[in-house]
């Protein structure tokens, strides 16, 4: 427990990074968002209007800002600290499970900071403006939990896919997670040429209780593959 301990602080090692860059990020697309809004708004487009409230909560920046950034940190936190663990005394197994609780403290921390901003937003009418950010579809339309989990699972799995290429790229250098993005690729072709003709029937059946589940299986592979990997990785 102590080395977990350790680990996870070693990764936690700079706040600014792990705490302050996806809440600037946000912050970030929170102007964008009400740039965006506002200039519609100044062309003649009416706040009142159904169509502008559906149209607004289409607004994906809060959805996809977020997992390049994460995926990077993820990266770049097994890529640089695993050999500092291990000198550390840290084993091996220890250092996964501590990467693996570093995760779910960030996952914690921005699904705390968006439900915080989705507070903010619905008390104040949308930023006093009509400005929707996180009040979208992508997000559940206002439900606190559905945002809290969506949060929560989208940031764990980012940063855990994100370790298991870091994993790669120690283990086999530069080429592994070339590699491995372009097996992961074909692998997501394939798939998707398989079930292309069902998907017309199969999409509108999908639930968010299927998405999170994909979600939560996805990041247990991840933390998998990334401790197969580890175990044989010569410090380098």
């Amino acid at each position: 427990m102590r080395h977990v301990k350790n680990v996870v602080r070693l990764h936690l090692n700079k706040p600014e990074v792990s705490f302050l860059v996806p809440l600037f990020i946000l912050l970030l697309v929170l102007v964008v968002s009400a740039i965006i809004s506002l200039t519609l708004q100044r062309v003649g487009f009416d706040p009142s209007n159904p169509n502008f409230e559906e149209g607004a909560r289409s607004n994906g920046g809060a959805v996809w800002s977020l997992p390049g950034f994460l995926v990077y940190l993820g990266v770049q936190a097994v890529a640089t600290t695993f050999p500092y663990a291990l000198a550390l005394g840290s084993t091996r197994r220890a250092y996964v499970a501590g990467t693996a609780v570093a995760n779910l403290i960030l996952a914690a921390y921005i699904a705390i900071i968006m439900v915080i901003l989705l507070a903010i937003e619905l008390a104040t009418g949308h930023w006093f403006a009509n400005i929707y950010m996180l009040d979208s579809f992508g997000l559940g339309s206002g439900n606190f939990l559905q945002l809290a989990v969506t949060a929560f699972l989208g940031t764990f799995t980012s940063l855990s896919v994100g370790g298991l290429f870091g994993a790669i790229w120690v283990r086999f250098g530069a080429r592994g997670p070339v590699f491995l993005g372009i097996g992961l690729g074909l692998l997501l072709a394939i798939v998707l040429l398989i079930t292309a003709p069902s998907l017309p029937t199969f999409l509108p059946t999908v639930t968010g209780a299927m998405v999170a589940g994909t979600a939560a299986v996805m990041s247990l592979l991840a933390i998998g593959a990334t401790w197969l990997c580890m175990r044989r990785t010569a410090v380098r």
